[in-house]
């Protein structure tokens, strides 16, 4: 018999889970607004779900971890048979026509389809996409160079750019040390080989300690229009508004939106680093209740978080042809925002 894990790990993949989709949920209404328009909007109002009569649904962000999930129990754990798995819930993915993906995902789960092998599906780009779905990795892996290997697994299926491994790596190893002391975080930090990230993140987590607003770094950095996709802006974005408010879920979040950019990428993995960190009872219990999505929403995150830590309950099913009209659904919310946006709401 499998017994359960500990009540503090499985609290904390739950944490990961959940706060990947509030970060996803609260930033997607934002996304690609400027930090300017970002400020005005909650000058009017104080942050919480908005997309749809103040209720939240998610993202490719969450999307992406939910198939991690499911990936790791199918796989337990084996690299090899972990990149098949994720690549085969890509290519279904893929097909239920999920708004918003990114270029490099599309293209990675397209040649998925047309019968390249998990290890060559990718294409080169330094997009933020195995970033967005790391964290979980390094509370499942055995050790670190068990974590190397399923991070270089999930991230070559859609990225071949060492930037974004590099990215995904980092969001893992500091999720699996989440209560960790800020020096050993920025020890971590320090071991990034490319030079550009490096160097970028540890300003940023300069601009932490230093208590800098979330205006005086994205003028320092030079995010004028807000955080792009570009691993090598997103993870900055990430540290410094996580070490900021270490502890407190709510206000790195807010942060990370209100760099403005790709808030909900961003504000998700602050929210899976802060939910390793303070588990899922740390976390903001109205936005969770906000959510309404389906066929992953709150209750298939919490049954995949218990698949995850007792073996003897088994993964929840997803339809994707139910994902398909859900998607349907929510591309006409977001041409209804588009159309808001340039009426200047």
């Amino acid at each position: 018999m499998t017994l359960p894990e500990s009540d503090d790990h499985a609290d904390a993949v739950l944490g990961v889970l959940l706060g990947t989709a509030i970060g996803d949920s609260i930033g997607l209404p934002f996304e690609g607004l400027s930090p300017q328009r970002v400020e005005r909007r909650l000058a009017r109002r104080p942050l919480g779900h908005s997309l749809v009569l103040g209720r939240g649904m998610i993202s490719d962000d969450t999307e992406h971890t939910s198939m991690v999930a499911r990936a790791l129990l199918r796989s337990n754990g084996d690299p090899r048979q972990f990149a098949r798995a994720f690549a085969r819930s890509l290519r279904w993915w893929v097909l239920a026509l999920p708004p918003g993906v990114g270029l490099a995902t599309l293209r990675g789960g397209l040649r998925s389809w047309v019968g390249f092998s998990p290890e060559r599906s990718g294409v080169h780009s330094a997009g933020n996409g195995p970033a967005m779905r790391a964290a979980l990795l390094g509370l499942r892996a055995r050790d670190d160079a068990h974590l190397v290997e399923l991070v270089r697994a999930s991230t070559r299926v859609t990225h071949t750019d060492p930037r974004a491994e590099a990215g995904a790596l980092l969001v893992s190893r500091w999720a699996r040390e989440g209560g960790a002391p800020t020096e050993r975080l920025v020890e971590l930090a320090a071991q990034i080989e490319d030079p550009e990230l490096r160097a970028q993140v540890l300003r940023a987590i300069e601009a932490a300690n230093r208590g800098d607003t979330p205006a005086a770094l994205a003028a320092e950095l030079g995010w004028t229009r807000g955080v792009s996709g570009f691993v090598v802006h997103t993870l900055p974005a990430v540290a410094y508004c996580w070490l900021r408010h270490r502890g407190d879920p709510r206000s790195a979040i807010e942060a990370a939106i209100r760099l403005g950019g790709d808030t909900d990428t961003v504000a998700a993995i602050v929210g899976a680093l802060a939910g390793a960190e303070v588990g899922a009872r740390g976390l903001p219990a109205e936005w969770i209740e906000g959510i309404r999505d389906w066929p992953i929403g709150v209750a298939h995150l919490r049954a995949l978080a218990a698949a995850l830590t007792n073996r003897e309950l088994a993964a929840p099913r997803i339809s994707w042809a139910g994902l398909l009209g859900r998607n349907l659904l929510v591309l006409g919310i977001v041409v209804t925002h588009v159309l808001a946006r340039l009426l200047g709401r």
